[in-house]
């Protein structure tokens, strides 16, 4: 009787695989002890590192993958692409969060801030992005965003960016330390072609 009941339990704690498309749709406490894994490979083909450069506007930007929790209540997982980038206007570095890099931070002209550029569903040949840039005060941008990435298979490997600018703010609240939100417009390009590294 223990040994039935068990294994009966360890049948109900089993991981189920999902691919990461379902997320879309999928009502995520419908589905406890859920993986929802990128095994089409959709957000594997952006991993590495890519650029945009048109002699104005430089912009490049790593993907990497994780797995990371969706739902804690319910155990639900999920792939998620991370980025980190490096934005230069007019060879001036603007944005920065590599972390570690060679352009001098004494001036105090880099913004190296905390954003958000990351994966929040794939449908067909399209990955959505909850998209935010640094903020130029020590309280958060107000701006939100969405980001379309797309990725052709071609001879160079490229990539299409369509970002838009949300209508929905976040509140205008004043942040704990007293500082105003940063209601200033987003500054990297809107649309690009990027090309993967190699």
């Amino acid at each position: 009787m223990i040994v039935i009941l068990c294994a009966s339990s360890c049948l109900i704690a089993q991981e189920i695989v999902k691919p990461i498309e379902d997320l879309l749709h999928d009502n995520t406490s419908e589905y406890p002890n859920t993986y929802y894994k990128d095994t089409n490979n959709k957000l594997q083909n952006l991993v590495g590192t890519w650029v945009y450069d048109n002699g104005t506007d430089y912009f490049k930007i790593t993907f990497f993958k994780q797995k990371v929790i969706e739902n804690e209540y319910n155990n639900v997982y999920e792939d998620r692409l991370f980025t980190r980038f490096l934005y230069k206007k007019n060879g001036r570095v603007i944005y920065d969060n590599y972390g570690t890099n060679s352009y001098p931070r004494d001036q105090g002209l880099i913004n190296d801030k905390p954003s958000e550029i990351s994966s929040s569903f794939v449908k067909n040949s399209t990955i959505g992005f909850v998209y935010t840039e640094p903020s130029n005060n020590d309280c958060h941008r107000r701006k939100v965003g969405s980001l379309d990435v797309s990725y052709t298979n071609g001879n160079p490997l490229q990539l299409s960016w369509k970002r838009t600018t949300a209508t929905r703010y976040f509140n205008d609240r004043i942040c704990d330390n007293g500082v105003r939100p940063d209601n200033s417009d987003f500054v990297i390009p809107e649309n690009m072609v990027l090309t993967k590294l190699q």
